[in-house]
């Protein structure tokens, strides 16, 4: 992140990141789609501050593109796999939101800050460690997933080349089972660097992080009050 990126950087209370994902959640397969993208623009607003404005310009991109084709797959008289496709760009409208959403919460929480966070609500342990580890486990997911693509693509294994066009099932195999390895080790070693550091269920710990409310925290809390109130008032 450059220096300007990190001035306009809007840092939230982790508490107010946790009640803008229960928002998009608690509305995921019940509110209109017009309710959930309310979410996206909060959450979209608050990552062009953080400075991922190519992740916000990608999301909108495969967003509006699915939108287009389930206009189109919508009108038209569909079999079987018609129907699938319709499903599956159905449930693309329902989580993609959602996810973006989760999306900034987990990239930009850090542990710590999340601890001190559910310490101030006073949740057990119990729940805050699984918590923790999934913070953790997604983003280091992700670049495990990145760092396997780029050995491949050294070894020539693309995903539109020839060789994978011709053997699809292969690509598949040099991508999944790698990162379905390093899945199992991944959760392994978070769970032991959790218990190294004293995230245990059975004490207390204190922590340095540095949080509490500010103005943007109460404006992103009215704004989630305001999207559910209305969608509680519609229905």
């Amino acid at each position: 992140m450059t220096k300007q990126s990190r001035s306009l950087a809007v840092a939230l209370d982790p508490r107010t990141k946790l009640i803008l994902a229960l928002a998009a959640n608690g509305m995921i397969f019940t509110a209109p789609l017009a309710y959930s993208l309310l979410m996206v623009v909060a959450a979209s607003i608050l990552l062009l501050f953080e400075g991922k404005w190519k992740f916000v310009c990608t999301f909108f991109l495969i967003y509006l593109s699915a939108a287009f084709f389930f206009g189109q797959v919508k009108n038209l008289d569909i079999g079987a796999s018609g129907t699938i496709i319709l499903a599956s760009l159905f449930l693309m409208f329902r989580i993609m939101p959602v996810c973006f959403v989760l999306y900034y919460v987990i990239t930009t929480t850090k542990v710590n800050e999340f601890l001190a966070g559910m310490s101030r609500m006073h949740i057990s342990n119990k729940v805050t460690i699984p918590l923790i580890v999934m913070i953790r486990f997604f983003p280091t997911v992700f670049d495990e997933s990145r760092a396997i693509g780029n050995a491949m693509r050294m070894r020539g294994i693309r995903l539109f080349s020839l060789r994978t066009l011709k053997n699809p099932v292969a690509f598949l195999e040099y991508r999944l089972v790698p990162l379905l390895v390093s899945i199992t080790k991944i959760g392994d070693e978070l769970s032991i660097a959790a218990v190294t550091r004293g995230l245990s269920a059975e004490t207390k710990r204190t922590c340095v992080a540095t949080i509490g409310f500010r103005w943007v925290d109460a404006v992103v809390w009215i704004y989630c009050i305001a999207v559910l109130v209305v969608f509680m008032l519609r229905n």
